[in-house]
């Protein structure tokens, strides 16, 4: 399986294959199920975001993923309670396209603080999840959760 992102990093940019947007957890469980886990989830984090510590932005309930971009699939690999910023920064290629400029300024911001990095450094790790972002495009992957495959 192929490590995409700098394992420094605290906050990375995730991008999800073309293939499988809408294909998750969250939208594929019951709803009663779904906010069991979350609520779990933020229990197990003390109610706080699991990235920067902040316990005053909402939760989410982060979805995390391993990909084996040789054979094309999508593993689920937990959980991750984070904030709306740490979410939004994530899902930064959405977020491009919803938010306006001060809110991606202001994710680009909290990018940096918790990375401890700098403008140009959230830049490069723009554009080389980019490029693993144009790669998996051309590619259909299947989503793995466990043994079980989720469409």
């Amino acid at each position: 399986m192929q490590k995409v992102l700098t394992p420094k990093l605290r906050l990375e940019i995730q991008p999800l294959p073309h293939s499988t947007w809408g294909i998750s957890l969250a939208h594929k469980l019951p709803k009663y199920e779904w906010d069991y886990l979350r609520k779990k989830c933020y229990l197990a984090a003390g109610f706080r975001c699991e990235i920067c510590f902040s316990d005053v932005e909402g939760l989410n309930a982060h979805e995390l993923w391993r990909y084996d971009d040789t054979k094309c699939i999508q593993h689920f690999a937990g959980l991750e309670c984070c904030c709306t910023l740490c979410h939004d920064v994530h899902h930064f290629g959405r977020s491009s396209i919803v938010y306006d400029l001060p809110r991606l300024e202001l994710l680009v911001h909290h990018w940096c603080k918790v990375n401890r990095l700098r403008r140009k450094d959230f830049l490069g790790h723009r554009d080389t999840v980019a490029k693993v972002s144009l790669m998996r495009a051309s590619k259909k992957y299947i989503v793995m959760v466990g043994k079980r495959i989720l469409e």
